[in-house]
């Protein structure tokens, strides 16, 4: 299957939203929240950015980041389980650190469900080390949270 990432448009939402509602382990936003990623920025210190893995058409998956004040954060991350395994979510999380550190971010860092195993690999083989824990930080199901993060400075797969 051939699949490239780019930046999330509003015609992708609809999409993102049914992606979203199959992938019980992301965050569920509404469609405001993802219209709110397509504009440059919602205040001065405040930027967002979204991705897509577009497969002729299709998106598979979708990335987001927010920077504050040197720091992104990935806010949300889902691939479609059908295409799971084949470096979509890896090019996913490259395309955020890009864009962070494009935008003068020094430091990676997100959160992740305890019991998401797959995914802190995927985070670990980017680059990002465990950081703490958030307890009791998810909710329906109610569950903790691996704080994860990075220097975009120096070392590792991030910088």
């Amino acid at each position: 299957m051939s699949w490239v990432i780019r930046r999330m448009a509003a015609a992708d939402i609809d999409a993102v939203l049914v992606l979203e509602e199959k992938t019980p382990e992301a965050p569920h936003w509404n469609r405001r929240e993802y219209e709110r990623c397509l504009g440059s920025s919602d205040s001065g210190s405040l930027v967002r950015a979204a991705f897509v893995a577009d497969a002729d058409g299709e998106v598979l998956g979708f990335s987001v980041g927010k920077l504050v004040a040197g720091v992104c954060e990935l806010e949300s991350m889902a691939v479609d389980c059908e295409a799971r395994g084949q470096g979509m979510g890896a090019a996913l999380v490259t395309a955020v650190t890009d864009w962070a550190r494009a935008n003068g971010a020094d430091r990676m860092e997100l959160e992740v469900r305890a019991s998401n195993a797959r995914a802190v690999r995927l985070y670990e083989r980017a680059g990002l080390c465990r950081e703490g824990l958030r307890t009791g930080y998810y909710h329906s199901p109610d569950e903790d949270a691996v704080l994860m993060g990075a220097s975009l400075l120096s070392g590792g797969k991030l910088a």
